[in-house]
C-alpha cells in the first residue's frame, strides 16, 4: 500500500512544481482559488506579490540590518642591515625595525556612511624619512569622513578626495608608494538634479603629511552627458558628455615675507595675488568605435618655488582621439601645457600640487625598462602619444592556433621654446623656520617669465619607442618579446647630469624576453631576462627573474640586477608569499638601488636599502 500512495502523490508534486515556476500564468483555468503574481518595484527592487492584493508590501527591513561594515590593513615592516658598498648605516635610521601602516575603515548604512584611516609611521620604511619627506614621520588618524545620501544628493563632511576632467585643475590623491596623499578636509556636495547631469561642489584645505597646506582652496565641476538626458533619442554607440570645472585658492597672507627678489642692488619683497582661479572646459564624443576627447585648462598668476616665482598666466590643451574595434585598437593623443604648477603652497613643493598633469609615456613594469622613468615637467612641454595594438586571428600564417598579440607605441615630449633654465640650488624657509632647499632661477622672481611662441618647441626632454609580441604557443607555453628604445635629457628630468660620465643626453635599449609555463594544473613558473644597454650613465645591465605560483597559496620569487658596466653592483630579491582567503604575507630579502620612483609621470628620489621585510595584507 506505501506504494500505491507514493505513485498517487507524483502528479501532485508536479501540480505544486507548476505552481511555484509560473509567476505570471493561473495555475488552473478552473481552480477559483489559483493565484496570479506580478511585479512590483519595492525599495529599489522587483519583488513578487499576489496580484489580488496588489496593495500588499513586505514588511520594511530594519535600519541595523542595512549596515555593513569593510576595511583594510596594510602593513610593511623592515630590519635594515648595514652595506658599505652602498653606504647603508643602521644607525642613520630612526629605528632598528621601520614600518608603515595603514588601516582603513568604512561603515556603510542607509543613507549613511563614514570612514577613518589609522596610520602609524613613526619609524618609516627608508625613502619616507626626514631627509628624502620632511615631515611623513609620526601615527595617529589623519583621514577620517562622514557622508549622508538622500536620493539625489550626497553631503560629505572631513577628507576626501576628488578629480575634475581629466584633472587639469584638480585632483587630490593617494599614492602610498610615492607618499603621496592630497586629501582636501572640508566639505563636498555632490548632486544629480535630472538624469544625465552631475554637479560638485567642495571647499577644503590639502592634506601634507600630519598637517595641512595654508591655502584654501574651493570650487565646482558641473557634467552634463547628453545622451543619458535623452536616451529614448540617442543610439547607444553614441555619446556627447560636456564638462565645465572651477577651482579658486586663497593665498594665505604671509607667504610673500620670506620670498625676496634684487633689483639694483635693491631687495623687493614679492606680492602675491590673494586669489588664483582655474578654468576647465572638456568635451566627450563617442562615435561607434570612436571617442573624442577635448581639453582646455587655465589659471591666473600663481608665483610658485616650482615656476620661478614667475606672474604669467597658465594654460593646457589636451587632445585625445581612440578606436577600438574587435582585435584592433589604437589611439593619439598631444597636450600642450605651460605654467601649470597649481600649488597649494607656493614655497614648499612636496605634497602642494591641486592639480595633476598625466605624463604621455608608458608605464613600465619591467625592472630594466623602469630604470629611466619620466617625469611631467609642470611648467611646461609639448608631448605626444601614440599607440596601435592588433591581435592576429586564430588559424591564420601570423595568429597560429591561439592568434598572436602586438603592440607598437611611442613618446615625444619636448620643452617649450624659451623654456627657463634652473638656477642653483638655493636655500629659504618655510613659514615655521624650518630650512628647505629648491632649485629655481632667481633672476626670474617677480617677472613674466620668458614666454614661448604657441607651436614652436623646444630641445628635447624626452621620447621612446615600445615593441611588444605576446604569442600563446600551446596551453602551457606562452612567451612575450618587448623592446623599448629610450632617448632623454637626464639632467632635465632628474635635476642633474648622469652620477658616472656627467652626461646630460642618455640613450638606451632594452631587450626583454618573459616566459610562462604552465607545469600542473595549479603550479606556473613565470621567468624574465632582461638587458639594457647605454654608452652613458652606468653601461649595460642586465636582470633574471624567476616566479613559481602553488595556487592558491604560495608564490616564491628569485631576481638579480646587475650593472655590468661601471659599478659592477648586483641588486638582487628573494621573496615568498603566501595568500589565506583574504589574508596576504610576504617574507622577502632585498638590496635595492637607489634611483626614482615614479607613478603616472609623478616621481621621487628614493635612497638605496637593504634588509629584510614582512609585509601583511588584509581586508575584510
Amino acid at each position: 500500500m506505501p506504494n500505491i500512495s507514493f505513485r498517487a502523490a507524483i502528479p501532485l508534486l508536479f501540480a505544486a512544481m507548476a505552481m511555484s515556476a509560473s509567476a505570471t500564468e493561473t495555475v488552473s483555468e478552473n481552480d477559483e482559488k489559483s493565484v496570479v503574481m506580478t511585479e512590483r518595484k519595492y525599495q529599489g527592487e522587483t519583488v513578487s506579490v499576489p496580484e489580488s492584493t496588489s496593495d500588499y508590501m513586505p514588511e520594511k527591513p530594519s535600519w541595523w540590518s542595512g549596515v555593513r561594515a569593510t576595511g583594510s590593513i596594510q602593513s610593511e615592516f623592515m630590519v635594515p642591515m648595514n652595506d658599505p658598498s652602498l653606504g647603508i648605516k643602521v644607525d642613520d635610521y630612526p629605528a632598528k625595525v621601520l614600518n608603515n601602516t595603514y588601516f582603513d575603515f568604512t561603515v556603510n548604512a542607509p543613507y549613511v556612511s563614514a570612514g577613518a584611516r589609522f596610520q602609524f609611521t613613526k619609524w618609516p620604511l627608508p625613502g619616507f624619512q626626514e631627509a628624502q619627506m620632511p615631515g611623513f614621520a609620526g601615527w595617529g588618524v589623519p583621514y577620517f569622513w562622514l557622508t549622508g545620501k538622500y536620493k539625489g544628493f550626497q553631503l560629505t563632511a572631513g577628507d576626501f578626495y576628488e578629480q575634475f576632467g581629466s584633472g587639469l585643475i584638480l585632483r587630490t590623491y593617494q599614492e602610498r608608494a610615492l607618499g603621496v596623499d592630497g586629501a582636501l578636509r572640508g566639505g563636498r556636495l555632490k548632486a544629480n538634479p535630472a538624469k544625465g547631469l552631475y554637479l560638485t561642489a567642495l571647499v577644503g584645505k590639502e592634506r601634507r603629511f600630519w598637517t595641512h597646506t595654508p591655502d584654501l582652496i574651493w570650487g565646482g565641476d558641473a557634467e552634463w552627458s547628453i545622451n543619458e538626458s535623452f536616451a529614448d533619442s540617442f543610439n547607444p554607440r553614441y555619446g556627447i558628455t560636456l564638462g565645465f570645472s572651477y577651482v579658486g585658492k586663497h593665498n594665505k597672507k604671509g607667504n610673500g615675507d620670506i620670498i625676496t627678489t634684487t633689483i639694483d642692488d635693491i631687495k623687493y619683497r614679492l606680492n602675491y595675488p590673494e586669489t588664483v582661479a582655474a578654468f576647465d572646459g572638456r568635451i566627450n564624443a563617442r562615435l561607434k568605435d570612436f571617442s573624442v576627447l577635448a581639453e582646455f585648462a587655465t589659471k591666473n598668476n600663481d608665483p610658485n618655488a616650482v615656476n620661478n616665482y614667475i606672474y604669467r598666466n597658465g594654460h593646457v590643451e589636451l587632445l585625445s582621439v581612440s578606436y577600438a574595434a574587435k582585435g584592433f585598437s589604437a589611439y593619439v593623443q598631444a597636450k600642450r601645457s605651460e605654467n601649470m604648477a597649481f600649488m597649494s603652497d607656493q614655497v614648499l613643493q612636496t605634497n602642494a600640487y591641486i592639480n595633476y598633469l598625466p605624463a604621455f609615456t608608458n608605464t613600465q613594469t619591467y625592472t630594466l625598462a623602469a630604470l629611466y622613468p619620466y617625469a611631467t615637467d609642470y611648467n611646461g612641454e609639448w608631448a605626444y602619444q601614440a599607440e596601435v595594438r592588433y591581435l592576429f586571428k586564430r588559424n591564420t600564417p601570423l595568429g597560429g592556433k591561439y592568434g598572436t598579440n602586438v603592440k607598437l607605441s611611442g613618446s615625444y615630449i619636448a620643452d617649450l621654446q624659451n623654456q627657463a633654465p634652473l638656477g642653483p640650488p638655493a636655500v629659504g624657509y618655510d613659514p615655521s623656520g624650518n630650512e628647505i632647499q629648491y632649485t629655481t632661477n632667481p633672476a626670474l622672481y617677480g617677472t613674466d617669465g620668458l614666454g614661448s611662441a604657441y607651436w614652436k618647441t623646444g630641445g628635447l626632454r624626452y621620447a621612446d619607442v615600445n615593441f611588444e609580441i605576446n604569442k600563446k604557443f600551446s596551453r602551457k607555453i606562452q612567451l612575450t618579446l618587448f623592446y623599448l628604445f629610450q632617448r632623454l635629457n637626464y639632467n632635465s628630468i632628474f635635476g642633474h647630469p648622469t652620477e658616472h660620465g656627467g652626461d646630460i643626453m642618455v640613450t638606451a635599449n632594452t631587450f626583454i624576453l618573459e616566459g610562462q609555463w604552465k607545469m600542473a594544473k595549479r603550479t606556473q613558473l613565470r621567468w624574465e631576462v632582461q638587458y639594457l644597454t647605454t654608452r652613458q650613465d652606468d653601461k649595460d645591465w642586465i636582470c633574471g627573474l624567476a616566479e613559481l605560483s602553488l595556487a592558491p597559496h604560495w608564490m616564491f620569487t628569485l631576481s638579480d640586477n646587475y650593472n655590468l658596466g661601471v659599478t659592477k653592483e648586483h641588486y638582487y630579491t628573494a621573496m615568498v608569499t603566501f595568500n589565506y582567503r583574504a589574508n596576504r604575507f610576504g617574507l622577502s630579502f632585498a638590496r635595492n638601488r637607489a634611483g626614482m620612483n615614479c607613478s603616472g609621470g609623478v616621481c621621487r628620489m628614493v635612497p638605496a636599502s637593504k634588509g629584510f621585510s614582512l609585509t601583511y595584507n588584509y581586508t575584510f
